[in-house]
């Protein structure tokens, strides 16, 4: 790729943009909606509606670069199954970029726990008596 991906940030627009739009458009979302400065060198990636097509801006150090792809056959995957993600990696990028999905996984986060449901190893009681005579 002409991108160098070492400490590479993309970041997800996070509606679905007319495709027409070219540098001075998708500048306007990256700074104004985004609140990002796109002088530091990070990725933005936007999806168009019909999902067909992508684009990305990012500065290379000496201008804006726009990439832009239309995908032949399929679609590139639909902004609402990225739910709140806001930012991914550069191998998930590649996937996007080549049509494929990322999906991650969705972990419970709950550390409730309930007493006596066989938490502790067997021979371990916990029947613990704090009292002292």
């Amino acid at each position: 790729m002409i991108i160098d991906t070492k400490n590479l940030r993309i970041f997800i627009y996070q509606e679905v943009i007319d495709m027409r739009c070219g540098f001075e458009k998708l500048l306007h979302f990256t700074r104004d909606k985004i609140k990002n400065d796109v002088n530091q060198g990070h990725l933005y990636l936007f999806f168009g509606k019909n999902r067909r097509r992508l684009k990305a801006l990012f500065y290379d150090g000496t201008g804006l670069v726009l990439l832009s792809k239309k995908i032949e056959s399929g679609r590139f995957m639909h902004i609402t199954e990225l739910g709140d993600i806001r930012e991914i990696t550069v191998q998930e990028f590649k996937q996007i970029f080549n049509g494929g999905l990322i999906v991650r996984p969705k972990v419970e986060r709950s550390h409730v726990t309930q007493v006596g449901q066989g938490l502790l190893p067997k021979g371990v009681s916990s029947n613990f008596n704090y009292a002292s005579n």
